[in-house]
Formats: structure tokens, sequence, C-alpha cells
């Protein structure tokens, strides 16, 4: 079984952006608006359609705990069946999180195969999919994405990466990301 830590950057220190959390620099890297996994029910059917296609049964999420202020020792883990629904995974995720989307936290969303991974990232608030060649295309279909991207998130991360002071720190977001 693939670990969350076979295509993400697992550690005992914090690894979140601008920081690369994959494992796999040949990924190719798309960004889509952050806060949640999909946009709707619709986008959810086309993400589960998708991960069918590529021989999924079941994908995981699991908490970068490094990245989120908690007391708590263990990351919330849960698995789901990619004959699951939006409002099934909401739910799982309200019982760690019954305000969903209030506390800040970061996600590792993986499936069985190495191809790909998807990063939730509170800061910026952005997901990050790190997926082969081959499979960029399907994925930008699913999360409506043109090219990597970035001209579509392109104001919202300028105004967030204000925030980090040292150029370089943001910079080393775009070169992680390939942006």
């Amino acid at each position: 079984m693939t670990k969350t830590s076979d295509i993400f950057e697992v550690a005992d220190k914090v690894t979140c952006p601008p920081d690369q959390v994959f494992k796999n620099q040949d990924f190719e890297f798309l960004l889509t608006t952050g806060g949640h996994l999909v946009e709707d029910d619709a986008q959810y059917l086309d993400f589960m359609n998708l991960l069918k296609k590529i021989g999924e049964t079941r994908f995981f999420v699991k908490e970068n705990i490094g990245a989120t202020r908690t007391n708590r020792k263990l990351p919330f883990e849960a698995t789901f069946s990619v004959n699951s629904d939006l409002k099934e995974f909401d739910a799982k995720i309200r019982e760690f999180d019954e305000h969903f989307g209030m506390m800040i936290s970061h996600w590792f969303i993986h499936g069985q195969s190495k191809k790909w991974g998807i990063y939730i990232a509170e800061f910026p608030t952005i997901n990050i999919i790190g997926c082969t060649g081959e499979l960029a295309d399907s994925f930008r279909n699913v999360f409506k994405i043109e090219g990597n991207g970035y001209e579509q998130e392109s104001q919202l991360l300028l105004n967030e990466l204000k925030l980090i002071k040292d150029p370089k720190e943001r910079n080393r977001f775009f070169q992680n990301y390939k942006i």
C-alpha cells in the first residue's frame, strides 16, 4: 500500500509551502483554488471518475500535523472509496473539524498509485496537484485548470505571498512548483 510518505515530504520538521511538499520533482504541478478539495458535488464526481479511470479504488486524506497549530500528536486520517460522494467526504472531515474550514489545517491527499497527490495548503490558500505528465490533462479537466493554474490564481498568490517578508522565500515557492 502506498503511504503518504511515499508521495510527500513527511518529516518531524514542518514541511509546507513555500517548501516543496512532493518527493517526485518530476511531477507537473498544477494550482487551483484552495480551502476544500473540490468546488461542488459535480467536481467531486468528476474527481471520483478520474480516480476510477486511473485504477484507484480508494483515496486517503492525512493532516499535515506539523503545519497545524495543535497540541495533538497524531494527525487526522481518513480513507474514502472512489464510490463516495461529497456529502460523505464532508461528513467525515466534520467529525474532525466540526466547523470545517475554521481550523488552520494542511492536508495530504493521495491514492494507491504514486503517480499523483494533492496538497491542500492553508497558506497560501491553494491546492497543489502533483502528478505525472500522463495524468496532467485529466487533472486539468477535473479542476478546470488552464496551463499550470498560475494565471488563474496569480492575484491570490501574490496577495498572500506578500506576507512572506523575505523575497527569497517567496521565490522559493515559484521555483519549487515550477511557476
